[in-house]
């Protein structure tokens, strides 16, 4: 994909919510680990709304350094309120150069793709979601799935409830 900065920041724009409940932070988990098929034996998933931890699983084949990853990109994060993955982009890989702009010590926070902000439409950002196990630019594109599917989801219940 080889993915720009700016398309990036688009992605974020396009993939903001009306809503996001505890159970659409469980189907948003759910959604990760279906998309990842065999690949989620290998991944950690999180989700959170305003801090609190709604969904979590970790595969057969995970370490325990996946959930500090874990933490560190969703404290990336919720520091800028961006992507993991575009703040990656945007520093060039960068960590100590990141850490230096923004106050911050290296062992908290991690420039690489997998933490994605929730974001509810004119509201801002809700929350996270977050995957550890694959390269920087897979685990992008896992949550950035999942949260198009996830819409789509919503979209389908307001439709169909509305008959």
């Amino acid at each position: 994909m080889a993915a720009t900065a700016e398309e990036v920041l688009q992605q974020e724009r396009d993939m903001e919510l009306d809503s996001f409940s505890a159970e659409d932070a469980f189907t948003l988990g759910m959604n990760v680990l279906d998309i990842a098929g065999e690949q989620s034996k290998s991944l950690v998933v999180s989700v959170r709304r305003n801090g609190k931890l709604l969904f979590y699983k970790a595969g057969p084949d995970t370490v325990i350094d996946q959930d500090d990853r874990i933490r560190r990109k969703t404290n990336v994060v919720n520091l800028q309120g961006h992507s993991s993955f575009y703040l990656f982009l945007k520093y060039e890989g960068d960590e100590q150069a990141f850490c230096q702009a923004n106050s911050v010590k290296a062992e908290d926070y991690a420039l690489y793709g997998g933490c994605f902000p929730i974001k509810l439409r004119n509201k801002g950002m809700i929350g996270t979601v977050a995957v550890s196990g694959l390269t920087a630019e897979e685990e992008h594109m896992l949550c950035l799935n999942a949260i198009s599917l996830l819409r789509r989801q919503q979209y389908e219940g307001e439709a169909s409830s509305a008959k």
